[in-house]
């Protein structure tokens, strides 16, 4: 299983003291005989250790906690229990951990709930109990804690710490498939963390490489990679880079680079073993075992992969159970041990069962969670259309005083009118895509209706999924004026893929884009889909036989160019089919598509 970065949480000491090196705290600590000095020193010197020592950090840590019971110094003995908690996640003691972090929220009940400090101490402890349960497959939990320590961060406007939280939510949404809600998190905290100038940026540099990686795209993967050694160059941390390692194996595995992936998953095993890093050694020898499989380096390959399964058993790790007695069935099958092969594919289809449930367990989760996603949505939307229907008037006022000061001042307010009538364009095409076409939804819904009465399931559940995320997409693509390429191109594959179950695969299409295009390129969002609609209701399904639409995207100097081409009857046939028939809704669609552009030539001076 990949592993992607958590973040642990710090908070402000109660007494504002600087962060200082573990040895300077160690240095002062001999020097200081004060009970509640010793305390917070304590304290700070376990936090130091972080990223380095777990059993330091529990030792010094469980002396702290000792004194702080000793003069009744709550504050001090919720920060022991603080750093208690975090050292026993490093090393795998999950049971422990929350242990001492539910000690934490109790004692968080006696002091001022009101205090900033004592707030944001309140939000470590969620967040630290959302990695547990996220590295437990507990989702459901993990984001319950995530979302209450977020809300107290965004209150507090702590902009370190939000980054922290916002990374770790966006761990849960990859652990649980939604790679889209997951980069949308990653981002949010890799803008945080550059504007701050935070220390821990590799971390979720880390995170998005292993996002890109995942779709497919190890290049952007690669540069964030590298990104983020560069950060843990100036900022080290071990656990995370033990796991940056991890990552850039895989990496170097997709590019057929054995020996290079071979060489960073060692530094990884001496990296996690520094720090005694079970999770991160569990992935570390899976890896491992697979390149020496591959290498047919089998007795190797049986030490690793046992490796592997242990740590796996003994920290509850269902997917890497899975993979490793995967691994082991196929590695007693080369060397011809059918008995042991055969108990190692038992002892996988008895882990695949349990991990099914989890994954079914993920899914029920996604379903919940978007759905209550649409619901605030569908809520936030309602609440707009109100307050848009309370100042209408006002805004007709307000138009025609515009209007007025644009005769009046014709030369000096010329700028300002052109970028008016461009927002009143906008809204005009938005309003337009909101609709989503009645005529058209309603025909989709007539199709599934029609697949439902003949029994298809399948094709029904099929029409209704991309059916619903299309409505998505131009929902979501009405807001923005303008979109990059390759989101445009997701909508349209959309609409054509719902059309051609529609028309019962009446017609073929490819979309092609050319490879000089950046992915960065943006176009007037919504702009295409009324031309490519003509070509599938007025050129292809009224041909007889099979037809083809090919869409076309292309880079000059000047321009980017889409070209849309079809088999259909020919612009003069439909003309003439559709001369008692007009479809309003698209030539009003057509119109604001040319207005829009015009006014953008006038704005920007160029076409």
């Amino acid at each position: 299983m990949k592993k992607i970065i958590f973040y642990f949480f710090t908070v402000y000491s109660f007494f504002n003291a600087q962060n200082k090196l573990t040895d300077s705290l160690a240095a002062v600590l001999g020097q200081t005989t004060n009970p509640s000095e010793r305390t917070q020193l304590l304290n700070r010197i376990s936090d130091s250790y972080k990223t380095s020592d777990p059993n330091a950090m529990q030792k010094f840590a469980h002396e702290a906690l000792g004194l702080a019971k000793k003069t009744n110094n709550v504050k001090e003995e919720v920060l022991a229990y603080q750093n208690l908690g975090t050292s026993g996640i490093i090393l795998g003691n999950y049971r422990k951990a929350l242990q001492y972090f539910d000690l934490t929220e109790k004692k968080l009940t006696n002091l001022n709930r009101a205090d900033r400090e004592t707030r944001e101490i309140l939000a470590k402890t969620f967040g630290s109990k959302g990695i547990i349960y996220s590295e437990q497959n507990d989702y459901s939990k993990a984001l319950g804690n995530d979302f209450k320590a977020m809300n107290i961060y965004e209150d507090t406007n702590n902009e370190a710490q939000l980054s922290k939280i916002y990374n770790n939510i966006g761990v849960i949404y990859q652990s649980i498939g939604d790679k889209e809600k997951a980069l949308h998190y990653f981002l949010k905290s890799y803008t945080l963390q550059k504007n701050i100038g935070a220390a821990s940026l590799g971390a979720v540099c880390s995170n998005i490489g292993l996002i890109y990686l995942d779709k497919k795209l190890p290049e952007k993967a690669k540069a964030f990679f590298d990104e983020g050694l560069d950060e843990f160059r100036k900022n080290p941390s071990t656990r995370d880079l033990g796991e940056l390692y991890n990552s850039l194996s895989q990496y170097y595995i997709s590019k057929r680079q054995p020996e290079k992936a071979k060489e960073y998953l060692l530094k990884a095993e001496e990296t996690f073993k520094s720090i005694d890093d079970k999770f991160g050694l569990s992935n570390t020898y899976l890896f491992l075992s697979r390149i020496c499989f591959n290498e047919n380096r089998l007795d190797k390959s049986t030490e690793l992969a046992n490796k592997s399964l242990a740590i796996s058993k003994k920290l509850n790790l269902p997917e890497t159970n899975v993979k490793s007695e995967e691994l082991l069935s196929m590695i007693f099958d080369r060397k011809d041990n059918k008995e042991q092969a055969l108990i190692h594919l038992k002892n996988y289809n008895g882990e695949k069962e349990k991990l099914l449930k989890t994954e079914n367990a993920k899914e029920r989760i996604k379903t919940e969670l978007n759905f209550e996603f649409e619901r605030q949505k569908i809520e936030q939307k309602e609440k707009t259309d109100r307050e848009k229907m309370k100042w209408y008037f006002g805004f007709l006022m307000l138009l025609i005083l515009l209007t007025g000061i644009f005769f009046f001042f014709r030369n000096k307010e010329r700028e300002k009118t052109i970028l008016l009538q461009k927002q009143l364009a906008e809204f005009q095409h938005k309003a337009l895509h909101l609709q989503m076409n009645p005529h058209f939804v309603f025909n989709c819904l007539a199709a599934i209706s029609s697949f439902i009465m003949q029994n298809d399931k399948e094709e029904a559940i099929k029409y209704l999924a991309k059916f619903s995320k299309l409505m998505r997409l131009t929902l979501d693509f009405s807001k923005e004026s303008l979109i990059t390429i390759d989101k445009e191109i997701e909508s349209l594959k959309n609409y054509l893929e719902l059309e051609q179950l529609r028309f019962n695969r009446k017609f073929d299409f490819e979309i092609s884009k050319d490879p000089l295009i950046e992915d960065d390129t943006a176009l007037p969002s919504l702009l295409l889909q009324p031309y490519i609609e003509n070509a599938v209701i007025h050129g292809v399904v009224p041909k007889e036989g099979k037809g083809f639409i090919r869409i076309k995207f292309e880079q000059t100097k000047e321009s980017l160019i889409c070209e849309i081409q079809d088999n259909g009857i020919g612009i003069e046939t439909a003309k003439k089919l559709k001369e008692n028939s007009v479809n309003i809704h698209k030539s009003m669609a057509m119109d604001i598509s040319r207005k829009r552009l015009e006014t953008l030539e006038k704005l920007e001076k160029r076409k």
